[in-house]
């Protein structure tokens, strides 16, 4: 999913392809219609890029035009025409996929052999006429405030809002697909693209060939984040049962609810970046899931982490809340280099997501109703952390859009019919943002869908080292079926500081 999972980062003010020569404007096409081609505008040989004019918001002409960019980068074997198009689209909401380029041309070197990469910038973001609010571009150091800067955002947005859902970027998607003259897509998405890519699958079902979900959610997301609760626990339990006894799974948890009822009471004081903080129970929620997602990577910190703070040496917990800067209650990671637009992320989250209380009813009611329906959560169902805390560390799920300021805006249908094609959808057992249970929710959306559960690795699992995981994605799309995978057997347990 996910808002969470990059940083603010630079955004790329209007369209431009890197050249030799450094950064170059790109004009834009006329409505409609492609630019001309554009080489070298990537750094990965083979690439033209291009743009298309398209409706803000198709049901609204009159709103004006946005600029969408896309990158092809063509089959290596010239000898015999491409096989298929693969479409990434890396998450977010708010990535940029033109951006990852060099690194799906490497992860993906195999297919790129007799398959062309489609790259689409999703409109407001990088080169796709970015989009801002002015509310968002640095995050504030509290959960309360980063709430009333979404709401914000909406009202400074005003009815261009409606133009950034997931619905008008696969539409944008499809109009690239059509200018190229491609008649089927092969579908990958990574975390929040595997939202993306299940919408575009829903309204574009005869351009579908295949699908690639990694690290997924369903349409219909559980804004509580109980199935994230339950991995966290699960993944903490999992590192402690293949850490060779470095660990107890089932005291960690108890210590991580123990710390947490301490933090509540009596919050830790730190500085970032010159700005007091607050390392509190949600904070703490926080930067758990956020190593949970990161595994193998950090996770294997927790243990020692909690059992340090337990015993007055806040060292390491202080550490990982500067690299986190967690809100009194998020995590989202500072110094991620790629291009990110946090208020296109926002902006789809409040336009898209299912909502906690009833999108018509005014502010004063919508509060009331959240409260309402926290209070009759069960607080064992967010054990170790809390509910309070649990529910209001992520920065798309809970209240995050509760002032969000479109009343009778578009909703983001949850139901299909969708696609009778193969699917395959890839899932780390150690990831707590989009869990297997997740995942599997996904799968049932389609009626062919085969679920593959990657050990030790959290979120979007074909970034491993090995390159087993986008070895069985690449023989998938190639055969449209599940290719052997006894390679992640050999992918090694996170290691444990002791």
């Amino acid at each position: 999913m996910k808002l969470i999972s990059k940083s603010t980062g630079m955004l790329v003010a209007g369209l431009a392809a890197v050249t030799a020569g450094g950064l170059v404007a790109v004009p834009a096409g006329h409505a409609g219609t492609p630019q001309e081609a554009t080489a070298g505008c990537v750094p990965v040989s083979g690439a033209v890029c291009g743009t298309v004019r398209v409706p803000l918001v198709r049901a609204n002409p009159g709103l004006g035009d946005t600029t969408v960019a896309y990158a092809l980068i063509e089959h290596r074997d010239t000898s015999r025409p491409a096989r298929g198009t693969v479409t990434i689209n890396p998450g977010g909401p708010g990535d940029s996929a033109i951006a990852s380029a060099a690194t799906y041309a490497r992860m993906f070197g195999g297919l790129l052999q007799d398959h062309d990469l489609l790259l689409v910038d999703p409109r407001g973001v990088n080169r796709s006429d970015p989009v801002s609010c002015g509310t968002l571009t640095s995050l504030p150091a509290t959960r309360e405030a980063f709430v009333q800067a979404v709401g914000e955002c909406g009202q400074k947005l005003g009815a261009r809002a409606r133009g950034y859902t997931s619905a008008e970027i696969a539409d944008d998607i499809d109009a690239v697909r059509a200018k190229l003259g491609i008649r089927r897509l092969d579908l990958f998405g990574e975390s929040y693209g595997t939202y993306l890519m299940t919408v575009y699958a829903q309204r574009h079902p005869e351009r579908v060939r295949s699908l690639v979900l990694s690290s997924a959610y369903p349409l219909a997301v559980d804004m509580w984040g109980r199935p994230n609760a339950r991995a966290a626990r699960r993944a903490l339990q999992l590192v402690c049962q293949r850490s060779a006894g470095a660990c107890d799974g089932d005291q960690v948890l108890r210590d991580i609810a123990q710390l947490s009822q301490r933090l509540r009471a009596r919050p830790i004081p730190y500085t970032l970046g010159g700005q007091e903080r607050r390392l509190d129970d949600t904070a703490l929620a926080s930067i758990v899931y956020g190593l949970a997602k990161t595994a193998p990577a950090g996770i294997g910190d927790v243990p020692a982490m909690v059992r340090g703070a337990l015993h007055s040496d806040n060292a390491l917990l202080v550490d990982a809340a500067k690299q986190a800067a967690p809100l009194s209650g998020s995590s989202l990671p500072q110094d991620d280099p790629q291009p990110f637009n946090p208020e296109l992320a926002a902006t789809v989250v409040c336009n898209d997501y299912p909502t906690l209380w009833n999108r018509k009813a005014p502010t004063s009611a919508r509060l009331r109703q959240f409260s309402a329906g926290r209070a009759a959560l069960p607080e064992q169902d967010f054990w170790p952390f809390g509910k309070r805390a649990w529910t209001s560390m992520s920065y798309d799920q809970g209240n995050t859009c509760i002032r969000w300021p479109d009343r009778h805006g578009p909703s983001q249908p949850t139901g299909g019919p969708f696609p009778d094609v193969p699917v395959l959808v890839t899932s780390g057992d150690l990831d707590a943002n989009t869990p297997t249970e997740t995942g599997r929710q996904a799968a049932r959306q389609f009626r062919r869908a085969t679920v593959v559960e990657v050990p030790n690795v959290g979120h979007v699992a074909e970034h491993e080292p090995s390159g087993c995981v986008a070895a069985v994605q690449t023989g998938f799309i190639r055969n449209l079926r599940v290719p052997d995978t006894s390679c992640l057997a050999h992918i090694p347990p996170a290691p444990v500081r002791p």
